[in-house]
């Protein structure tokens, strides 16, 4: 049955976290709630206790995934423990006394005796601790580190790599750890670092690496930097300092102390170590520690930039893609517009044939306003012979007078309609050098829109040369074309007002017409008197 825990640090108000754990909302610890695999942490039965023979072997491999005891014994070496000995000389140089809380394989033991500490591991099955003095010798507690006898104030250092999530009561075991260590020692603990902050829900859709932390039946307390510094503060370690952990995505790595923590540099430390043979030896360890990890960083790194490549790579060929499809829409554009200009060209050239007929138009106007005023000049000189014929009749026959007046009226008449056919005259040729100016216009912009055309055909090769050309080119074709409409439009109106216009001059050459057969010759004036009887002969 599933039970709920107060926290460590006395608060049982808790929020609920996820299936399996409750989040204390004072210090920031998750807190299990399932029964611990292992209630009581001393070992009796070797085969059957949860932190037995068997956790090591069975429960690492078949429940966790990771290697056994055996090979991470060979593995450890060249990994987690170099990795630990650097950032712990650079706390504390030997000598000094070490108890490893939770040693497994004693790897880590041997490291520190061999660099010159005075170390001494601890484990709670009986097996574990025989393996660890078989395969690298080392001197072994069993039990819990509260049933050990040892003499306060006689540690420099205890350790605990990955303990103090399974321990049942942290503060109680730390405040034991503080009564051990002298008073500047100092306590060195890795354990999974909750993320500040993050909910269940969030660590599962960033896939976070802490979710594999969250086993409830061993995992019991699962601290944030928060919450692990209060804890160190109530065990009465004060001062605390953070080192890089070597799976920084979900573990912490931390030296706790009563006094402040003098840390030295990696020269220091180098220099340190070159006073002994051991240390010579350990700076050796670390040289090709540090050679591995610049190695394993270069690797990263190129694994990283491989990474980016490839993904430059990938966005490269979406790109490529990307244009294709744009140059292929680009083309289908570009065949559109051709079928348009083809239709613009089309529409010009019917306007140029019509232009030609207005021009063949034009030139038959200017034959019939020649033939009109041919016949004005015969009207003319029609009338002067009829000025002439009209004085010698007044001379012959002064009964013809009334008729002579009436004939200088009608002459009047004819000579102001003369004149008002002049100023016509004048204004139809006026009009008709318009239409030649607007005609040569006409031709000039067609001339323009021919350029324009080749202007095109480069603009449309220079397309092909890059898509970013090819965007503004058509921008520009857009507008030639939009022009080019607006000009057809335009002609279409122009070419409304010429026949409008000429409509006019046809309704004007028609009342010409009608005048000129008003002003056909009159009947000669003999005829006239002989048709009247009763005029007096000329006395």
């Amino acid at each position: 049955m599933s039970q709920i825990r107060h926290c460590w640090c006395g608060n049982d108000k808790l929020l609920d976290f996820s299936p399996d754990y409750k989040l204390c909302d004072e210090c920031h610890t998750l807190v299990s709630t399932q029964p611990a695999g292992q209630s009581d942490p001393s070992v009796g039965d070797d085969e059957q206790d949860f932190y037995g023979r068997q956790y090591w072997y069975k429960h690492q491999e078949q429940d966790l995934g990771f290697a056994n005891i055996e090979t991470r014994a060979r593995v450890d070496l060249t990994e987690r423990c170099q990795h630990w000995l650097r950032a712990f000389l650079r706390y504390k140089l030997p000598p000094g006394k070490v108890l490893e809380v939770g040693c497994a394989h004693g790897a880590f033991v041997a490291m520190l005796r061999a660099v010159g500490f005075d170390a001494t591991g601890l484990e709670l099955s009986p097996a574990i601790v025989d393996f660890a003095k078989r395969t690298f010798g080392v001197p072994m507690l069993l039990g819990p580190i509260e049933q050990q006898q040892i003499e306060p104030g006689t540690l420099d250092l205890i350790v605990m790599m990955d303990v103090l999530e399974h321990l049942p009561d942290p503060l109680g075991t730390l405040r034991r750890c503080a009564e051990l260590l002298r008073a500047n020692g100092l306590l060195v603990v890795q354990t999974p670092s909750l993320p500040a902050g993050c909910s269940y829900d969030q660590l599962t859709a960033d896939e976070h690496p802490f979710r594999a932390m969250l086993l409830p039946g061993e995992h019991l307390y699962l601290f944030s930097e928060q919450s692990a510094a209060e804890l160190f503060r109530r065990a009465g370690l004060v001062h605390m300092a953070k080192e890089p952990a070597m799976f920084a995505m979900y573990d912490m790595f931390l030296f706790a102390g009563r006094s402040a923590l003098t840390v030295r540099t990696d020269d220091q430390v180098a220099q340190a170590l070159l006073g002994s043979p051991q240390g010579r030896l350990a700076l050796g360890w670390l040289d090709t520690h540090r050679q591995v990890q610049k190695m394993q960083g270069d690797l990263a790194e190129i694994e990283v930039d491989r990474a980016k490549r490839l993904q430059d790579n990938l966005a490269l060929v979406t790109q490529l893609r990307e244009q294709q499809a744009k140059i292929s829409q680009t083309e289908s554009d570009r065949a559109k517009r051709l079928e348009d200009n083809l239709a613009l060209t089309a529409q010009v050239r019917q306007q140029q044939a019509r232009i030609s007929e207005i021009e063949i138009d034009r030139a038959k106007r200017l034959e019939d306003n020649k033939a009109l005023t041919a016949q004005v000049r015969h009207l003319q000189a029609r009338i002067t012979e009829i000025d002439l014929d009209r004085a010698k009749r007044l001379e012959d026959n002064k009964a013809l007078m009334a008729q002579v007046h009436h004939l200088q009226a009608r002459i009047a008449e004819i000579d102001l309609d003369r004149a008002k056919r002049l100023e016509d005259n004048k204004a139809l040729m006026a009009q008709v050098h318009h239409l030649q100016a607007r005609i040569a216009e006409i031709d000039l912009d067609r001339a323009k829109r021919l350029e324009g055309n080749e202007t095109l055909t480069a603009q449309v090769l220079q397309l092909q040369a890059t898509n970013k050309e090819i965007d503004a080119d058509r921008a520009k074709r857009l507008e030639i074309i939009e022009t080019l409409a607006a000009k057809v439009k335009k002609q279409q109106a122009t070419i409304g007002e010429i026949e409008a216009d000429r409509a006019q001059r046809l309704e004007q050459i028609h009342a010409l017409t009608a005048r000129i057969h008003q002003l056909e010759p009159l009947p000669p004036m003999s005829a006239a008197c002989g048709d009247n009887p009763t005029q007096e002969a000329p006395k």
